[in-house]
C-alpha cells in the first residue's frame, strides 16, 4: 500500500507558500506582492496574508526598505524538504505510468542493443565496462548499438554507481578600482590552487584572467560560472574559481539557488587573495 501523501500535497495552502517562497528565493531581495500574485493568480490581499503568515512562521524576513523581503535559513530548509516531496511524488508516478529513464554513458568497447553492461564513474561521466571488470560499480542494458568512445543509454541500472560530491574554492580578487591583478597576492593564489589541486579553473572577468595569464593557468569555464561550476561539483569535480570581489556575493546566492532547487548540498569556499 502506497503510503499516504505529506501535507504539503494534500494541502493546498501548504502548496501556496512553496510557490511563493520559491518566488521570493528567484527574485529576492526586492519582491513586489503583484508581481507574485499576477505569476500564481492568486488575489493581492490572499498574498498579503500569505506573507504575514511565512513572516510570523519564521520562513519570511523584512529589510529595512519596503518590498525587500528574504528567505531565512528556517525557509531553504522547508523548500529542500519540499522538493524533496515533490522529487519522490513525480518518481511513483513514472514508475506507475511505466516511463522509462534513458541513463547516458560512453561506450568503452563494442555495444549491441540490449546487451548487459557494467558500468563505472569517472570525472562526472558514466562509462560501460565488461560485465566481469573487478572494477564494475553497477550494470545497465544498451538501448543502442555502440562503438568505442560513443554515446549510448542504458536502462534497468542496477548497483550503485559511485559519485563523491566535489568542492568549489572561490578565490576573491581584487576589483579594478582597489587595483586588480596587481593588487592580488599572487603567491597566495598559487599556493591556494597547489593545496586545493582542483580538477576544473573557472573564471569570471578581466581581472581574474590576467591572474590566470600572471601564473601561467588556463581556464576551462568562462561563461555560466556558478552554474557550470555546480554541475562539475555535483559529479565529483573539484573546481577553482577566481572571481573579483563585488561577484562573490552573487555567485554565493546562485549556488545556494542551485542547492535549494535540486538539493545538491553542494561545498563552497570562500578565501580572500587580496595583498596586505
Amino acid at each position: 500500500m502506497r503510503k499516504p501523501q505529506n501535507i504539503f500535497l494534500r494541502d493546498k495552502g501548504e502548496f501556496t507558500k512553496f510557490q511563493i517562497l520559491l518566488e521570493v528565493m528567484r527574485n529576492q531581495p526586492h519582491i513586489k506582492q503583484k508581481d507574485i500574485s499576477d505569476k500564481l493568480g492568486i488575489t493581492i490581499q490572499a498574498i498579503s496574508k500569505y506573507f504575514k503568515k511565512l513572516s510570523k512562521e519564521g520562513l519570511l524576513e523584512a529589510g529595512s526598505e519596503r518590498a525587500d523581503y528574504r528567505l531565512t535559513p528556517k525557509a531553504v530548509t522547508k523548500l529542500r524538504e519540499d522538493v524533496r516531496t515533490l522529487e519522490n511524488y513525480v518518481t511513483e508516478v513514472k514508475h506507475d505510468l511505466k516511463i522509462e529513464h534513458a541513463w547516458p554513458a560512453i561506450a568503452t568497447q563494442p555495444v549491441k542493443t540490449g546487451q548487459e553492461v557494467g558500468l563505472i564513474m569517472k570525472e562526472g561521466v558514466m562509462y560501460t565496462t565488461a560485465i566481469d571488470n573487478t572494477v564494475m560499480e553497477a550494470k545497465g542494458i544498451a538501448l543502442a548499438d555502440a562503438k568505442p568512445g560513443e554515446d549510448l543509454g542504458l536502462k534497468e541500472l542496477r548497483g550503485k554507481v559511485k559519485i563523491k560530491r566535489g568542492k568549489i574554492l572561490i578565490v576573491k580578487l581584487p576589483s579594478i578600482r582597489k587595483g586588480g591583478s596587481r593588487a592580488a597576492d599572487l603567491s597566495k593564489v598559487k599556493a591556494f590552487y597547489d593545496e586545493f589541486k582542483p580538477d576544473r579553473i573557472g573564471v569570471m572577468g578581466a581581472v581574474g584572467r590576467a591572474v590566470l595569464n600572471k601564473l601561467g593557468l588556463k581556464a576551462d569555464i568562462e561563461f555560466g560560472i556558478s552554474r557550470s561550476a555546480a554541475i562539475a561539483a555535483s559529479r565529483g569535480l573539484n573546481v577553482f574559481v577566481l572571481v573579483v570581489g563585488r561577484m562573490v556575493n552573487r555567485m554565493i546566492q546562485e549556488i545556494d539557488q542551485i542547492n535549494m532547487k535540486t538539493s545538491a548540498d553542494i561545498i563552497y569556499e570562500v578565501k580572500d587573495a587580496q595583498a596586505t
